[in-house]
């Protein structure tokens, strides 16, 4: 007699690239387990929402999607919903008496228990997963691709140890556990040999890596031990702490022959008096020198970081010092956010706070500011060559959408390619020669060069 066949899971995996490979560990134990995966939520019996709560937009976000899959379950469209992540992580088992509706709760660092999970789920056996202090990623683990097949992510290390006073990481992810520098270097090479184009190195803290480790290793130390290895992709950097960014790791990222020379240092502001009450390491004259060391060590490298307006206490003059510290540094990407007061941050109960309608107005005039800088960057591109990416196309194919070195996947901006009217159609997920033909705020237009 034949067994009876298992459910069909789809998984929806809501924030960040840390999250993505939670996301793809899980669906991989799952279909080593003999669970088939499917991507459309309409096809399965059971669906995942691996959560995000690390601002209240994103909380309502995964509540959003719980409760819409309820919604099917009660329809007869789904047999059960299962949440993991960082919901429940965050509010623990509170969260299961506020949504009765969804079967089964895995807590961060109980991953490994998801086929555990996924069979309460469907026998009606309700249950909360709790967090595993023994739970670390390692290669060894199977990873289910749900990202281009193109693309994936090697997160080196989790959590963060910084006090940053608006952050709720810490309280969620716990302190930084970093992985063994050679089970990084086993699963990049499986990667590269598996055929991607590439390869991004993520944690919390990118620039934290090993200093948990016994011996203590260093991040400057992996990517020197991860160089060798033969790779024609990009690899590509994330998240660096900018206190942490010193001439070293420079030098290792501009010695690594496939590392992208594009940095990601989310600086969140330059006034002293606001870094201070963020808890934050630095200011505007030591990021004034580290932009200028990475420019002399990698002359075309591409600075992307992040900044948050609003923040409590944050007066005029903060705010005046922020725009001038923008136009001195010209970044070549920015990203800006007005400031969430999160529960359990410190900063939400700082007084001074900056109302909703004031900070919209600041981020839309610091991006304002950006805006010709960014222009005038990437002006200066015209006329070169660049090597691509290719990730999709225009509905008619009129045009094909790519990235450079300078853009980071689903962060950064896109390089609009035309074709002549002879050139062949280019191949999804392989790289090509472009000469940049226009300049936008954000974006290029060039001309793909036949191979």
């Amino acid at each position: 007699m034949n067994a009876p066949a298992k459910p069909k899971i789809a998984l929806l995996s809501l924030g960040c690239p840390k999250n993505l490979v939670d996301s793809e560990v899980m669906l991989g134990l799952l279909a080593e387990a003999g669970y088939p995966i499917v991507e459309d939520v309409a096809d399965a019996d059971v669906a995942i929402v691996n959560t995000c709560a690390f601002i209240e937009a994103a909380e309502e976000e995964a509540i959003d999607a719980l409760l819409d899959l309820a919604e099917m379950k009660s329809h007869g469209l789904l047999d059960a919903v299962v949440c993991s992540g960082c919901l429940p992580q965050r509010y623990g088992p509170d969260v299961a008496a506020q949504l009765p509706e969804i079967d089964t709760f895995v807590q961060l660092g109980a991953e490994l228990q998801i086929v555990e999970a996924v069979r309460a789920a469907v026998t009606g056996s309700r249950a909360f997963f709790g967090a595993a202090d023994a739970y670390a990623l390692t290669a060894a683990l199977p990873r289910w691709r749900s990202a281009p097949q193109w693309l994936s992510y090697v997160r080196i290390a989790d959590g963060c140890d910084h006090p940053c006073s608006f952050c709720t990481i810490p309280s969620i992810r716990g302190r930084c556990r970093s992985r063994q520098p050679d089970d990084v270097l086993t699963e990049y090479e499986r990667m590269v040999a598996e055929g991607l184009k590439e390869i991004v190195l993520i944690a919390q803290d990118t620039t934290a890596y090993g200093r948990d480790l016994q011996p203590a290793a260093n991040l400057a130390d992996l990517l020197r031990l991860l160089a060798p290895v033969s790779f024609d992709g990009w690899t590509r950097l994330m998240y660096a702490y900018p206190a942490a960014v010193d001439e070293d790791l420079l030098e290792a990222v501009a010695q690594f022959p496939a590392m992208t020379h594009y940095l990601d240092i989310p600086l969140q502001h330059a006034s002293p008096s606001i870094l201070r009450r963020m808890r934050r390491a630095g200011n505007a004259e030591s990021y004034l020198r580290l932009l200028e060391t990475a420019r002399r060590i990698m002359p075309d490298v591409a600075i992307r970081t992040t900044f948050i307006v609003g923040f409590p206490g944050e007066t005029e003059s903060d705010f005046q010092q922020l725009l001038d510290f923008v136009i001195e540094a010209r970044f070549d990407r920015i990203s800006a956010f007005v400031f969430s007061p999160e529960e359990g941050t410190p900063a939400a109960l700082l007084p001074e706070q900056v109302s909703v309608h004031e900070a919209l107005r600041r981020l839309e005039e610091l991006m304002r500011v950006q805006e010709p800088i960014s222009h005038e960057l990437n002006s200066a591109l015209v006329g070169t060559r660049m090597r691509v990416l290719v990730e999709r196309s225009a509905p008619d194919s009129s045009i094909w959408y790519a990235r450079s070195y300078r853009d980071a996947p689903e962060v950064n901006c896109e390089v609009k390619l035309r074709l002549d009217d002879e050139a062949e159609p280019p191949q999804i997920g392989a790289f090509y020669e472009a000469e940049i033909m226009d300049a936008e705020i954000h974006d290029l237009a060039a001309r793909l060069l036949p191979r």
